[in-house]
Formats: C-alpha cells, sequence, structure tokens
C-alpha cells in the first residue's frame, strides 16, 4: 500500500503543518529555503512548487523547472543558507498536463537554522523562533529523537552474529560474577539492554539500528546503514594519501578493538607512574576518544567516520547532532547524550563511564602524555584533537638535531645518531651493533610495540643477531619482556629511562 500522498492530496488538503505552495513563476522563491529549514524543525512535509497560495495550479516552464530542481539542490547544500544543510531530492511531475516540482523534506533530529534564524512551522506557515523558551523547546524535542532507536521488524537473531553474544556475557562475567546478563537468554539480553522497541507512535516493535551495530553481521549492518563505516589512516611519510589504513564497516565492538590496535601499533606510549603502578597514558587517552567517536556518532549522517595519525596530533572525526557550535571547555560544559542505549551497552562491558566523563579524563592524562592540551570542537562533524609527544631524544642525546627523520647509517635506519652516555667502558658492543641497541632502546622508550622479527626487518639483520641484542639489554639490566610468550611485549626498566633521563641533563 502507497502511504505517500499524491499531489491531489496535497492539493485537497490545502496549505499546513505538513504542505507548502509556492508559485514559484519568476523562479525559486526566497523565503524557499525558510520553509525547508521550518518543516526540517517541525515535522517534515512536503514543498510544491508551480502552485499558487491559493491551491491554484499554475504549472513551471519544463526547462525552467529543471533548473529549479538544480538550485533547490544547491540551496539546501550550501552552509551559508542552512546549517547543519541537508540533500534534497526534488521530483518533476506532470499533473493535470501541467509541470510541477515536490519536495519532500523529512524530520530532522537536528535543529537547522536560515542565515542563522530558526524557523520553526505551524497551520499558518513558517515563523521565526526568536523566544528563548521556544528555543530551549525545539532543542529538547529533538534531543527525544535518535536515530539508535530506528525499528527494523524484520530484523531477526539469525541477522546477529551468536558470537558476539558469548564474547558479551564473557566480558560482563569478569566485571561482575552475578551479572544479570549471565542467565537471560539473547533475546532477553536484547531486550534488557533496550535494543529491543515498540515504537509507541508507529506501532511497529523489534529490534533497532543499535541492536545491528552492536550484533550485527556486516551484510545487516549494510542492509540498515549502506553509508556506515570507520576509517583509520596513518599520514607521516605520504600527508597526502596515507602510509597505513584499516577501513571498516563492522559492529562496534570489532571497530573498537580495531581502532586500538591501529593506534598500539603507530603511537608511541612513554613510561609514567601514577602513584607507584605504572600506566599506559595512551590506552587511557585513546580508549576515550575511541569510545566518543562510537558511541557519540549521529548515523543517520553518510559522514566517514575517521581517524587519522598524522605527524604531530591525531584527528578523529564523526557526524554530530550540534547542541552548541565551537571548542568545548573541559572545565565548564554540558554533555548531551547521543546514543543513549549504545552509551548504556558500552558502559556495562566496562568501556565507558558516566556521560562527560571522557572528555575530563582525556584532560587529565593529556598533560603528561603529551605536554599540550587537546582540543573538542562541536559542530556538524565533531573533531578531537590529541597532540603526540614530540621527543627530543635525538637532540639530548647527540646534539644533533637531525628533525625526527630517520637517516641511513650502513645497511640500517636508525632514529637516534649514537648514545653519548651511560654505555659501560667494558661493555662487549661497538659500531654497528651498538646503533643497533641504541634504536632499540629508543623505540621501546617511545613506547612502539617491537617484535624481534620487526626488528629484523627494520634494521636488516637476521632475527637471530636481534635475539643476541636483546639478550644483551636484558642483561645490562634496561630492559625485559613482560607478559605471556605469545602477547608480552618488551618494554625499559627503570634503569633504561634513566638513560635518556641522564642524556637530557648531560
Amino acid at each position: 500500500m502507497n502511504l505517500k500522498p499524491t499531489i491531489a492530496d496535497l492539493l485537497r488538503a490545502g496549505e499546513g503543518i505538513g504542505v507548502e505552495y509556492k508559485s514559484a513563476a519568476k523562479g525559486l522563491p526566497a523565503n524557499a529555503i525558510e520553509s525547508i529549514g521550518a518543516f526540517l524543525n517541525r515535522e517534515g512535509g512536503t514543498l510544491l512548487l508551480g502552485v499558487a497560495d491559493n491551491g491554484k495550479v499554475e504549472g513551471l516552464d519544463a526547462e525552467k523547472a529543471r533548473r529549479l530542481c538544480t538550485d533547490l539542490v544547491s540551496l539546501a547544500n550550501n552552509p551559508n543558507n542552512l546549517q547543519p544543510i541537508h540533500r534534497l531530492f526534488p521530483e518533476l511531475i506532470e499533473y493535470e498536463g501541467k509541470t510541477l516540482i515536490r519536495v519532500d523534506i523529512p524530520q530532522s533530529s537536528q535543529v537547522h537554522t536560515v542565515a542563522r534564524t530558526v524557523f520553526d512551522r505551524s497551520a499558518d506557515g513558517d515563523f521565526r523562533v526568536t523566544d528563548q523558551v521556544a528555543l530551549q523547546t525545539l532543542y529538547q524535542r529533538k534531543s527525544s529523537h535518535y536515530t539508535e532507536n530506528a525499528v527494523f521488524p524484520y530484523m531477526e537473531l539469525a541477522d546477529l552474529r551468536a558470537d558476539l553474544f558469548t564474547r558479551v556475557r564473557r566480558i560482563v562475567s569478569l566485571r561482575e560474577s552475578r551479572h544479570p546478563w549471565l542467565t537471560l537468554t539473547d533475546e532477553q539480553l536484547l531486550q534488557s539492554a533496550g535494543l529491543w522497541r515498540r515504537d509507541l507512535q508507529t506501532g511497529q516493535q523489534g529490534y533497532t539500528l543499535a541492536t545491528a551495530l552492536i550484533f550485527g553481521k556486516d551484510e545487516t549492518i549494510r542492509n540498515v546503514l549502506p553509508h556506515y563505516d570507520i576509517d583509520a589512516l596513518l599520514r607521516r611519510v605520504d600527508l597526502d594519501r596515507y602510509d597505513d589504513r584499516d577501513w571498516m564497516a563492522c559492529n562496534l565492538l570489532d571497530a573498537y578493538d580495531r581502532l586500538m590496535n591501529f593506534v598500539t601499533k603507530h603511537l608511541p606510549d612513554p613510561f609514567y607512574l601514577d602513584g607507584t603502578q605504572r600506566v599506559s597514558l595512551r590506552d587511557k587517552i585513546f580508549r576515550e576518544v575511541i569510545v566518543n567517536l562510537l558511541v557519540h556518532r549521529e548515523y543517520s549522517s553518510a559522514h566517514v567516520g575517521r581517524l587519522v595519525i598524522e605527524p604531530t596530533e591525531v584527528v578523529l572525526e564523526n557526524a554530530n547532532r550540534v547542541y552548541h557550535s565551537g571548542p568545548i571547555d573541559p572545565n565548564n560544559f554540558t554533555p548531551y547524550p547521543k546514543n543513549p542505549n549504545i552509551a548504556n551497552f558500552f558502559r556495562e562491558i566496562g568501556l565507558m563511564d558516566r556521560l562527560g566523563s571522557g572528555v575530563r579524563n582525556v584532560t587529565r592524562y593529556i598533560e603528561p602524555y603529551a605536554h599540550r592540551p587537546a582540543e573538542f570542537i562541536e559542530g556538524d562533524i565533531f573533531k578531537t584533537v590529541i597532540p603526540i609527544p614530540v621527543y627530543q631524544s635525538v637532540v639530548a642525546l647527540t646534539g644533533i638535531d637531525t628533525g625526527n627523520v630517520p637517516e641511513k647509517r650502513g645497511d640500517f635506519t636508525i632514529n637516534v645518531p649514537d648514545f653519548t652516555v651511560n654505555f659501560p667502558t667494558n661493555f662487549p658492543v661497538t659500531g654497528a651493533g651498538r646503533n643497533r641497541l641504541i634504536q632499540i632502546l629508543y623505540d621501546l622508550q617511545q613506547g612502539l610495540r617491537r617484535t624481534a622479527p620487526d626488528w629484523a626487518k627494520q634494521l636488516g639483520v637476521t632475527e637471530r643477531t636481534v635475539k643476541t641484542d636483546l639478550k644483551l639489554l636484558r642483561d645490562a639490566g634496561w630492559m625485559l619482556f613482560e607478559g605471556p610468550l605469545k602477547t608480552g611485549q618488551y618494554t625499559l626498566t627503570e634503569a633504561g629511562q634513566q638513560l635518556f633521563q641522564q642524556a637530557q641533563t648531560n
């Protein structure tokens, strides 16, 4: 059954809260964008061009009508006219031998401004919203609409990944041995998590968009949200394209793991003691910003979620439902939930704290990590800028400023030209061998996760040679191996850290 009203239905109903006529005999009316903004801000509606205010069908020249369609699309796609922009799909309609333009405009989850003015819709047409109470009411009404709650009545358990339910139960059991999800069926777990919904306005019931994003198979996610994807890029050498990339369109649990792995692979993690316990500043910071990228994204937007590692900073972008535009003051801001059910789910599995804690946690740890503040900029695209530690180890150790650009030394690439302190006079390695040890120590000081095969490839030697080097460093007390054999990693000891600290004071 076609529920979309016909032209005859729209003409019979007359102008009202959901219908607007405009003549357009002399071109696109200047106030057309006001009607578009008002429909977006209210409940949606239909704009008919080629119909007079009294309902008389005037029609349009066919060639002019095609130009008007192009003008409409450009008008609504220009942030100087409409903010945030909205993509329109005008239709040319033939009605009783006359050409009309029909523009169906949906209700938006955001408040739109037209030339910095908010318009709303009533039975009498479009009106400016200038009263602060009315504006607050409009924002409150929009905040009750969440994309994550879209119901897909034909989505079934077979469209979800069974292994993710097992994974989630394992995670929550480690945090709380009597967590209620452990005794629930998969269907009951989804209902408990708010991922099954009955829409009281439409009567539809079933699993939601949030269900698909958290538990969905890849094909399920592509079906319900074709434009969804996340892009992780490394840009240090090739700044126009990338040096490494991980593109993903998977569920949010896998996306979190892959993004954290990408960060671990490419970013340093300097030694840091929180009291008497060593903590990973890198993981503390990027857990928060990656969760923000996934949980607070406006999923109705086709803007790609993005994490880009650049030479001096990491930039994260995700589509946003705007409440206040501009930089966020971490000491004085009001957080708003974007996807509360997804946020609650991430909180249950321990990846998220209370609303707003992410910005505060990043602010707490960013000073010892990079000695520069992070930036949080709210707009149609929420942008987070995390500075990367700028190491002066090369200059401190040698007095030679290489700009931190690798230079060739013999048959391998080395970032640190030479050590000037703290090698014992009877140390059994000299020349190129000593340079290899310096490179390994320097990599560890930057927090880079490396294995013997990685260093062998980087240094142009055999794995056996690297293993000999690693043994020398362990025996000297400058490094150790922590964790299980397959998943552990090499780290600097306190004595190894002192090599760099003493060099900086010499």
